[in-house]
Order: structure tokens, then sequence, then C-alpha cells
């Protein structure tokens, strides 16, 4: 298989996973401003089977997600002579940070809309089911904020400043094409509605590797890992 066509396993992953962000996050729970709102929070109930698929999702992109990564990475390595840059290093440990990170979110963040369900099949009272579910997220924010600093921020950095540097075949103008880009264009599309900026972080990561696919990878085939 070309380097390139490894390297779109990337994209194909971050179609798994935008699938799966939509699934957890489109209409269930959200910030607003509604005067029925508890918390400034619109909770809702939703099917438990857009949680299970989301969290399958999760693991198909995880697995799709490394066999591209490492591929991107050995060409980095290989062909541009990235590997003791401390901006390629830094690109590398996120990458290698989001091979668990993808899996890990998913499944950790359905945790919370299941909860609620069975906090409202159960007591039919919002108050109380939403206390349910912060507490249990309260149990995973620390390492959900550490992977999101690991994986989204630092691959963010690199991504930029490997640009900047023309360190990589890559024109300034795709800097946005990133996760913390991507977040950006989702905070403008909730204006819009709601739910929207759910599968946004993954499109950053899409449009980065497509990127990467497009300008780093040559024609000849790779070399078998």
């Amino acid at each position: 298989m070309k380097s390139k066509n490894r390297i779109l396993f990337g994209c194909y992953a971050m179609v798994m996973a935008i699938i799966g962000d939509y699934l957890l996050g489109f209409g269930t729970i959200g910030t607003s401003s509604d005067p029925d709102a508890y918390m400034g929070v619109k909770w809702s109930v939703a099917p438990d089977w857009r949680y299970a698929v989301s969290s399958v999702l999760g693991f198909i992109c995880a697995a799709m997600f490394a066999f591209a990564a490492v591929e991107l990475l050995r060409v980095m390595e290989n062909r541009y002579n990235l590997a003791d840059s401390k901006l390629y290093k830094i690109f590398k440990v996120a990458n290698w940070s989001g091979i668990l990170y993808f899996a890990f979110i998913h499944i950790g963040i359905c945790m919370l809309p299941v909860v609620f369900n069975a906090g409202m099949e159960a007591t039919n009272d919002i108050q109380a089911s939403a206390g349910m579910t912060i507490r249990v997220l309260k149990s995973i924010i620390v390492p959900l904020g550490l992977g999101f600093v690991a994986c989204d921020l630092l691959v963010t950095i690199g991504w930029i400043g490997m640009v900047l540097k023309g360190m990589i075949p890559v024109k300034k103008i795709f800097l946005i094409c990133c996760p913390l880009g991507g977040i950006l264009v989702g905070q403008l599309l909730n204006f819009i509605a709601e739910g929207l900026d759910s599968g946004t972080e993954s499109l950053g990561w899409l449009a980065m590797y497509l990127i990467c696919a497009l300008s780093l990878s040559k024609d000849e085939k790779s070399q078998r890992l």
C-alpha cells in the first residue's frame, strides 16, 4: 500500500469519529439560555443505542488512526529528517496520545448521557438526574482534561510550528487545519444551532491528515511496517 493511502486511513478514522461525535453530542446535553434549562444546560433523553454505537466507532477510529499515525510519523522522520526537532517530538507525542484518547473519550463521555437517562427513568427528575451525571463527570474530568492537552493542544502546537518554520511542505494557509482550528469553527457553528460543533474537533484532525497525505507522501510504495 502506498504511503499516501496509509496516511489517508487517518481521514477514514476521523469520519468514524465525526459520526460518533454527532451520535454522542447532537441533541443531548448542551448549554442553553432557555428559562427551563437547569444550571444553564438543556438536558435531553436520547436513545442509549446512540452512545453504544459511538463507543464502538471510537474503538474503530483508534485502530485506523494508529495505522495512519505510524506511517505519517515514519514519513516525517525518514523523508523530512524531523526526528531531532522539538516541534516534531511534540507532534509525535500528541499522535501517540490520540491512539488511546480517541477510544477513551467516546466511552468516557458516553457514560454521562447514559447516567442521565438512567436517572430520568428511575426518578423522572431532571435535577436529581443531572446531579448523578455531574458526579460521574467529576470522576473522569481529570483524564479528559489531560487527554485534551496531550492530544489536541500539543498536536496543534507542533503542527503550527512545523508549518510556520517550513519544516514540512505545507502552505501556511493550512495552519487552521488542526484540532483547535476545528474547535473554533465549531463554536461559530453553534451560533446556527446548539450541538453543530459536535464533530468539528475530529474534522480538524481529518483536515490535518488529508493535507499530510496529499503534501508529505510520495508515489512510491512504503516499506512494510
